[in-house]
């Protein structure tokens, strides 16, 4: 059975928590229903003793069983009038699924990313229009933007980057020798949005070997970590158009310039570059050009 992608995961538990987020109605349409028509009909058999088989069968990573009784829980949770109780158990088995690589090969994860395939693809267009309009709705309340993505970091800025670098990679380190690429793509995708801006921060180097010497191996790793990555920034970003703030917003939007600009395969794409967009008519309206320092702003500049 075909693994499913930890990057399809991550966007599962985003959409999720916003889908809950909205109330019974969209969590009834892009959650419920799926599973309404994946099962057919209401389980009518008693369930009370499953939460207590799950935790017994997790102890003892048995997760042929787990997945099952995942199923069972879905299928008594999904005809529910709360959806509270279904979106409960998605979590609990998205996170056991990020988590163990067994699991992710089961008949049922991959039945269940079938199951949502459509349904996850109307709501990601849904949430991806509010962050896109809320989004302009940021640029437009502010005048100004206090972040500047240098290259110049004072003594004091880069003891502090490193000191976060080191312990960011000794994380990474452990996870490499454990040889858990699950954390190890999670942590890494993690360390280049983080350090993306500072080329002079310490083990740049040291994590592009690893990546390199996990890819000799596992030539998707780099696409999943990266896809990862992308879903992160994506989300960082409708969490600041939430608050309408504005310096995460860019922080977010110049991480994914300067990562992934080559690269058209990554989930969000299109979203991304249509935010990309205007921040870079807001830098131009207000002429904010030398507050932002990216590769490739002068161009972009010269073109507005």
């Amino acid at each position: 059975m075909q693994e499913i992608p930890l990057h399809q995961i991550d966007n599962f538990i985003l959409l999720l928590k916003w889908a809950h987020q909205k109330g019974f109605a969209v969590a009834e349409e892009h959650v419920m229903q799926p599973l309404q028509l994946y099962f057919g009909s209401r389980d009518t058999e008693n369930r009370a003793d499953l939460t207590k088989s799950l935790e017994v069968q997790r102890k003892m990573r048995e997760w042929r069983i787990v997945s099952n009784i995942y199923k069972h829980l879905m299928h008594a949770h999904c005809f529910e009038a709360d959806h509270h109780p279904l979106v409960n158990t998605l979590n609990a088995f998205l996170f056991d699924l990020q988590g163990e690589p067994a699991l992710r090969k089961t008949t049922f994860a991959y039945e269940f990313f079938k199951a949502f395939e459509w349904p996850l693809k109307n709501l990601q267009s849904i949430v991806s229009q509010e962050v896109v309009t809320g989004i302009e709705r940021v640029f437009d309340s502010h005048d100004d933007v206090h972040v500047v993505v240098s290259h110049s970091l004072t003594t004091n800025q880069q003891y502090s980057l490193n000191a976060e670098a080191r312990a960011l990679y000794n994380r990474i380190e452990l996870a490499y020798a454990r040889g858990d690429e699950t954390q190890l793509s999670y942590l890494l995708a993690q360390f280049t949005g983080r350090f993306c801006n500072f080329p002079e921060v310490a083990f740049r180097s040291e994590v592009d070997e690893i990546i390199e010497k996990i890819v000799a191996d596992n030539a998707a790793f780099r696409h999943d970590m990266r896809s990862r990555l992308a879903v992160r920034l994506f989300q960082a970003i409708a969490k600041a158009v939430e608050k309408a703030d504005i310096k995460t917003a860019v922080r977010g939007i110049t991480t994914y310039v300067i990562t992934f600009q080559d690269d058209l395969s990554l989930p969000y794409r299109g979203e991304l570059d249509a935010i990309e967009e205007k921040m870079y008519r807001f830098i131009a309206r207000h002429n904010l050009w030398h507050r932002v320092k990216l590769g490739h702003a002068a161009s972009r500049n010269s073109d507005a």
